[in-house]
This record gives structure tokens, sequence and C-alpha cells, in this order.
């Protein structure tokens, strides 16, 4: 084999590597339903790069960084009582690359809405 096949051979490998790590963020996401614990968070996602509170309100974020298309990727867990209540994304494509330095502020005015229905019997 020659040195060509051999270049040539690496860089397949290298793209079929990368390929499988985009869009990872958004697989993990996948896993996580309404009501589920921190538990079961952290075990799908890993532990929040980011993590803010208010009251029974809780918000974790984390980020990934997208090379092949230039941006990075933020998802924010939303928590009401210690349980998911939603899941919110952003993107970043002004200094992509260092995604943990640039999670937004929580806005708790875009939590979703927490309301709890009481019926009669």
């Amino acid at each position: 084999m020659n040195h060509e096949n051999i270049q040539r051979i690496i860089f397949y490998i290298l793209i079929l590597l990368l390929s499988g790590c985009f869009g990872t963020l958004a697989k993990k996401t996948m896993q996580i339903n309404l009501g589920d614990d921190k538990e079961t968070v952290t075990n799908a996602m890993g532990s929040p790069e980011d993590r803010q509170f208010r009251g029974t309100n809780e918000a974790w974020q984390y980020c990934e960084t997208d090379a092949g298309i230039s941006y990075d990727d933020y998802r924010i867990v939303w928590f009401y009582d210690g349980r998911v209540s939603g899941i919110t994304s952003y993107k970043n494509s002004d200094k992509f690359g260092a995604c943990a330095s640039f999670f937004k502020s929580i806005r708790w005015e875009d939590a979703p809405d927490t309301t709890i229905e009481l019926r009669e019997r």
C-alpha cells in the first residue's frame, strides 16, 4: 500500500469518527421525558456545564460544538420541583468552539409553564 492510499484511509476513518460526534447533544435530549427526575437526566446527559436555580425552579445547560457546521448547540433542561418541565435549545455561531464560555443567562420568564391542574372528583 502506498503513502497516498494510507493517507486516504486515515482521512475516511477520521470522517467516520467525527460524524459520529455530531448531533450527540440532540440525541441525548431525546432520551429525556417530561417529569423525569434529575438522576435520569444526569444518566442521559451527564453533569450540567451550567446550573442556575430560583426557588423550586432549576435550569441545567449543556453545550456542544458542531465544527462541521460552525456553531455551538445549547440545550436547557428545565426542572420544576425536581422534575423535568421542559427542554429548550439555542445556537451560537458568533464565537463557536468554546461553548461553555457563552451560556446565556437564564430568563426565568422563558421557563415552561408549571401550572398544576386540579380537578374535582
